[in-house]
């Protein structure tokens, strides 16, 4: 195996993906690239119908985030405004065909490359991931002033995902920092009403960015 080749062949590959890190030197992450490149190769089948640059993006990905995750990563704007688009896409495309896409039918439905959608995806989720304790948190306290601000307009962008029933009470919840009791009374409904509807409205906002 000339692995010399394996790397000058994707080489362009691992600089762009390096290229979406920032506070982290570039000579690094590529090192790192090659690591996961080789670790993908190691894997990798001949008779694979997915194609090796696809199938190593998340090996290549994957050291450079373990390397960067030490050094306050940052991944640029860019990607979290294609991961919106590619999310926006994804929910419609639920919505309409019963069915949540792959990654690989996001890209030809958008005319983009797998690589691409790869990265936004696995970029934004890495630092969008909300961790397990999620259940036993207020929503308020999950999207607080700790939260960096490009994940804060993830998660205000989630709302479009709600309809005009369930943002009124979110927004009157979380915004307007109201109880159950003065947004059933502000909304003329019960508060058992506006308990149920919180409950689906923060699930659909999970599932909205976590996909």
């Amino acid at each position: 195996m000339n692995y010399e080749k394996v790397v000058k062949d994707n080489e362009k590959m691992i600089w762009k993906i390096a290229s979406h890190f920032y506070g982290v030197d570039k000579n690094d992450l590529f090192q790192a690239g090659i690591v996961g490149l080789l670790k993908a190769l190691k894997k990798y089948q001949p008779n694979s119908e997915t194609k090796f640059s696809t199938y190593a993006h998340d090996y290549i990905f994957g050291e450079m985030y373990l390397l960067a995750n030490n050094r306050n990563i940052k991944v640029g704007k860019d990607i979290l405004k294609l991961y919106k688009n590619l999310e926006i896409a994804r929910y419609k495309y639920a919505q309409s065909m019963n069915k949540v896409p792959s990654n690989l039918e996001l890209a030809e439905l958008l005319g983009l490359s797998i690589e691409d959608v790869d990265l936004a995806c696995n970029s934004a989720s890495q630092i969008m991931s909300l961790d397990s304790s999620y259940e036993d948190r207020s929503f308020y306290e999950t999207v607080g002033e700790s939260i960096d601000l490009d994940t804060k307009i993830l998660v205000d962008d989630s709302f479009k995902v709600l309809n005009d029933e369930e943002r009124k009470i979110m927004k009157s919840r979380y915004y307007e920092d109201l109880t159950q009791s003065e947004v059933a009374k502000k909304l003329n409904m019960t508060q058992v009403m506006v308990s149920r509807y919180e409950k689906k409205s923060l699930e659909k906002m999970r599932t909205y960015l976590n996909v």
